[in-house]
């Protein structure tokens, strides 16, 4: 089986490294004439698109797909998780009202996005699960991930029963569960999506090293 320390050649490197660069200078002339965070957004992920979709696919051939899966599914939550960060930036460093901090891609700050990409995270780490069964970082995610999805379950029923977005849901200050917990919305899921990306994220690095020294044991067949 090719070994995945085979991404370690020096032309991969390059490649790495040249769009590192374009999408930094992308980002830079674009922050200089004032374009919209959107825009940044846009330059600066462009660049890596390419790199990032040849990294899961040379990752998927070498491993017959499961590591692939878990390598996009890092990456994106990875994503999501800079979003999260970005919305509170705005919140609390640049003084912006809710109304006008939604991170970088403002147009998918609404409910029915938030609720879909919580359950392809928690669908995802399911089925990473029946192939490395044997990785206790996907068993500590799954749970995690299941309560951030059912959060969004109660914030989209009430969406779609009163029109309005927004609501705190369980434990945000406010919610349902005796008032929540003293957390607006946005940090208590900023948390939420950062105690699932910790253990994911560590997780990915742990069945790396075991299909480059045991490929079998990786599998969950040994």
């Amino acid at each position: 089986m090719t070994q995945l320390t085979s991404f370690r050649e020096r032309p991969r490197l390059a490649w790495a490294a040249a769009a590192l660069f374009a999408a930094s200078a992308g980002v830079g002339l674009a922050a200089a004439v004032q374009a919209p965070i959107w825009l940044l957004g846009v330059i600066g992920l462009v660049p890596l698109l390419p790199l990032l979709a040849a990294a899961a696919i040379l990752t998927a051939r070498a491993t017959d797909g499961w590591l692939g899966l878990f390598l996009v599914l890092a990456l994106t939550q990875t994503a999501h998780v800079g979003e999260h960060l970005v919305q509170i930036a705005q919140l609390r460093l640049l003084g912006l009202s809710g109304q006008h901090a939604h991170g970088v891609f403002g147009a998918l700050d609404i409910e029915w996005v938030h609720f879909i990409w919580n359950g392809w995270i928690v669908i995802a780490v399911a089925l990473l699960l029946t192939r490395f069964r044997n990785n206790p970082w996907l068993w500590v995610t799954l749970p995690l991930a299941a309560w951030h999805l059912g959060e969004h379950v109660v914030l989209i029923a009430i969406y779609l029963a009163s029109g309005t977005a927004g609501n705190p849901g369980l434990l945000a200050a406010g919610g349902l569960l005796g008032g929540g917990l003293p957390l607006a919305r946005p940090e208590l899921h900023l948390a939420y999506n950062l105690a699932e990306t910790l253990p994911l994220l560590i997780g990915l690095g742990w069945q790396w090293r075991r299909w480059n020294h045991a490929p079998r044991m990786a599998a969950g067949t040994a």
